[in-house]
Order: structure tokens, then sequence, then C-alpha cells
């Protein structure tokens, strides 16, 4: 399992040093960081070691989807637990998380802002929200110590091998597509939770390329079939 880690809009130079330095340090080499609010100036260079060809050889993105659009699952890191509640589920112990890690080709560790973390919208975006069983009277890790010990949890879990492939995170996203057409033929309150709940669903199930298919062709026949009633309704021939 290939792992990248991404950094949303990181805010110290410090920071983004130290966790190339981590990155470094459990053999993860490809950093990727979404609209940094802090460039890769001396102190980062500085505070990165012997790393620095990861943190110079960092991609930029402009947002976190297009950051995690070639994964195979994107994984949220959190540490305010409270600050969730608006979004569909509550975040899973680190521990839990490790039982369901297996059986995906490449990981996005998506790691929000040293202030205030992931936002909601960003929270959405993600496939599993985790978080760290840390005190409970301070619960909240330095960023580049939250994640060392996630790459350290990942190096050390137990693998499950499995012979049977996987869908690829493009093949996913066009499951999640065709599921958005479904839902966007129907007057839905809030479509965009249906559609979180629809890739934390896929996100899970990490489905195989045959229950993809099936379910790829379940969703075709519906709107096909949605299609040939518009087309009556409309009086078309």
């Amino acid at each position: 399992m290939k792992q990248v880690l991404v950094l949303v809009n990181p805010e110290y130079e410090v920071n983004l040093g130290m966790v190339s330095r981590v990155m470094k340090n459990f053999g993860i080499t490809e950093l990727r960081i979404v609209e940094p609010y802090c460039g890769v100036g001396e102190d980062a260079i500085m505070y990165s070691k012997h790393a620095r060809e990861i943190l110079e050889g960092a991609t930029i993105y402009g947002s976190l989807r297009e950051a995690v659009d070639d994964c195979d699952a994107a994984v949220g890191f959190t540490g305010i637990l409270k600050r969730n509640k608006g979004t569909i589920r509550a975040a899973v112990p680190l521990k839990k998380f490790l039982e369901k890690a297996d059986g995906y080709g490449k990981l996005g560790l998506v790691f929000g802002r040293e202030g205030i973390g992931l936002n909601v919208k960003e929270i959405g975006e993600c496939d599993y929200l985790v978080h760290v069983e840390t005190n409970k009277e301070y619960p909240v890790l330095n960023l580049s110590h939250a994640v060392a010990v996630v790459l350290y949890a990942l190096g050390t879990r137990r693998v499950k091998r499995t012979k049977e492939k996987r869908l690829s995170g493009k093949e996913k996203e066009v499951l999640i597509d065709m599921f958005k057409s479904l839902v966007g033929r129907y007057n839905f309150r809030n479509p965009e939770r249906c559609e979180v709940a629809f890739r934390r669903v896929i996100g899970r199930a990490n489905p195989t390329e045959k229950e993809g298919r099936s379910l790829l062709n379940v969703l075709r026949v519906a709107l096909e079939e949605l299609e040939g009633r518009k087309h009556e309704e409309d009086g078309a021939p």
C-alpha cells in the first residue's frame, strides 16, 4: 500500500520542515500541499534536516479534491472531535481504522491547518475521518507529531493480503458522479449530504472491480429509465 501525505493550508515553515523529516523517517516520499499559507523558506529547509528533497519536491494543489484525485481513499485526521458534529459521522479511532486500511493501493493521508484543522467541506471529501487516541484533557497533537504517530501505526500494522482487484480512485469517482446524476433527478432537500454519505459508504466498502461494475450497471439502468420517462412526458417521438 502506497501512502501520500496531504497538508491543507499549512501555516508554519517549521512544521513543513518537520513533517518532511518525519516522512523520511518512515520511508514516505510524496508530499502534497493544498494552498499553503507559508512558503518553503529557510526555517522549513533547516527543520527538514536530511529530508530537504521531500520538502522541495512537494507538489502544490489548488484544492483537496484535486490533491487526492488519484488516491483509492482519502483519510482525514482530526484531534477536535466536537467540531465535527455537523458532519455525516463521527471520527473513528486510529486503532480501529488500521483494521480497515488494507486493500487500498494508495492512501491519501490528509492533515489540516495547525489552528483549526480540516473544515466541514474538507471532511466531507474524505472517505474516512480518524482521530489519534490521546489524553482527553489535551487531545490535539502538534502537526508533525500526529504525522509521526500515524505513519508509525500504519507501518507496524499486520497486513491482510487479498487477491481481488479493487476499484481505483478514479473509478470510484465515476461511480460517485453517476450517483450524483441520479440524485440530481429528484428534489432532495440536501443533495450534497446524499453525495457525502454515498462517498463515505464507497470509501469504507472499498468495492472490488466486479462489485463496482454491478453498481454502475444499476445506476446506469436507473438513469436510462428516468430519461425514457422524461421523453414520454415531454411528448418526444
